[in-house]
């Protein structure tokens, strides 16, 4: 076990590194630009009493403006508002319906439908024919010889 070394005793290192190994990083810059002679001022913290200044209560009228609903500030106390006289609906009567302004729609016939349906079906189909052929022609047709 003398000759041995541990895991532990080889993260220890035996001296402490030198002083350029540590500083690895530049300076600060000065504070102040040398080119322009302006540098940011420093932030100034001010306190207050929390008080008015002298004379701005003379200067400035402070009394409270009244509220257009009277002196309630909440919506809450407000009093509700007057309900004019209703007129009175005769439940009794039963709204008569005439049916003699039904009118039924005619039935729309479906030989319409699957004529339009086909011609549909033969457009797209066109279209999927004309879009092979150009990809045919333009890419797949295999180039003529010269016969010259």
């Amino acid at each position: 076990m003398s000759g041995e070394k541990t895991v532990s005793e080889e993260a220890i290192p035996l001296a402490a590194p030198s002083e350029d190994d540590v500083n690895t990083t530049p300076p600060n810059p000065p504070a102040k630009d040398t080119k322009t002679g302006w540098s940011m001022p420093e932030p100034v913290f001010r306190k207050t009493s929390g008080y008015l200044p002298q004379g701005y209560a003379d200067k400035f009228d402070q009394t409270p403006v009244p509220l257009k609903n009277g002196d309630s500030e909440s919506t809450a106390e407000m009093p509700a508002p007057e309900i004019g006289p209703q007129p009175e609906i005769d439940s009794s009567e039963t709204p008569k319906v005439s049916t003699a302004s039904v009118q039924t729609a005619p039935k729309k016939s479906s030989t319409a439908k699957v004529v339009f349906m086909v011609l549909g079906v033969i457009f797209a189909l066109g279209l999927v024919a004309l879009f092979i052929a150009v990809v045919y022609f333009l890419f797949l047709m295999p180039k003529p010889e010269d016969t010259f």
